[in-house]
């Protein structure tokens, strides 16, 4: 009894206690200045953010030093891309022709962009005419379904240093064949690699093709089928062209390319081998 007299005391007392009059505004503005503390916070955050942006804008137009920093970032600087530039294609009565036509964007030598792109645009309209021309001269002679063209490019690599890429042209008529044009891209000094300009001086030709003899040898040793015209009298390979085509690989590595039947019987196809660095490296001395 005395408990339950007790406990009935207490929440009398409790329901006694007066309210203050101000206490909704005294919640209310907490409340309020908890959202204002917030908003100040989130808005001094993006500020801060938005300054920062302006910082580094400025500085990219103020300091050309800062930029040309930026342009060394390979995501940043060296945004080079290939794209297809343009398709030719004949599919009629068992002609079937189809040629893509790469085109190079973003290089900062605008005239080494241009030169190239016109010259992947008139290679593709020169083999698209040659193509036309040997289909009227076969549908004149009555031969309907003989022939086959295909013209496509590939990215052999592409790093901060260069980009290789590669046009393959096959043909069939009976016979088939395919051939390559290579394009290396010095994307640091915005030039074309060549042979000749990255061994000037030296006797690259004779060494490379020392080196090419010896693996072709090598390769002959571990398998008798992979057979080259190296010891035969007629067509015998003595050495590479001045501008034999080539890429470099994703390794740093030159590789020297051939095409079908130019070292080799046509069953090895397109031949290529790559010349290990302490050869370059002696070359560029």
């Amino acid at each position: 009894m005395k408990k339950n007299n007790k406990l009935e005391n207490l929440k009398k007392n409790y329901n006694n206690i007066e309210i203050p009059d101000r206490l909704n505004d005294v919640v209310n503005d907490a409340l309020n200045g908890n959202q204002k503390k917030y908003k100040r916070s989130r808005i001094a955050r993006w500020s801060s953010v938005a300054a920062s942006i302006c910082v580094v804008i400025g500085a990219v137009n103020l300091s050309p030093a800062f930029a040309s920093t930026l342009e060394d970032i390979p995501v940043i600087g060296n945004m080079i891309k290939i794209i297809n530039f343009k398709n030719y294609s004949v599919n009629e009565n068992g002609y079937d022709v189809s040629i893509e036509v790469p085109k190079v964007e973003g290089l900062k030598d605008k005239d080494l962009e241009y030169k190239l792109n016109k010259e992947f645009e008139a290679e593709g309209e020169k083999l698209y005419d040659e193509y036309l021309n040997e289909i009227k001269d076969l549908k004149e002679l009555g031969e309907e379904g003989r022939k086959y063209g295909k013209s496509w490019y590939e990215v052999l690599n592409e790093n901060d240093d260069v980009l290789s890429l590669v046009i393959y042209n096959y043909y069939a008529q009976g016979s088939s064949n395919t051939t390559r044009k290579f394009y290396n891209i010095d994307k640091k000094n915005q030039t074309v690699l060549t042979l000749e300009g990255m061994f000037k001086g030296s006797d690259y030709v004779d060494v490379i093709s020392k080196n090419i003899i010896s693996q072709m040898k090598e390769r002959t040793k571990k398998n008798q089928e992979d057979t080259y015209w190296i010891d035969g009298e007629m067509d015998n390979f003595k050495k590479i062209k001045k501008d034999q085509g080539f890429y470099i690989n994703d390794k740093g590595e030159l590789v020297i390319c051939f095409d079908k039947y130019e070292v080799a019987p046509g069953s090895s196809g397109l031949v290529e081998f790559v010349i290990p660095n302490n050869v370059t490296k002696q070359l560029m001395k």
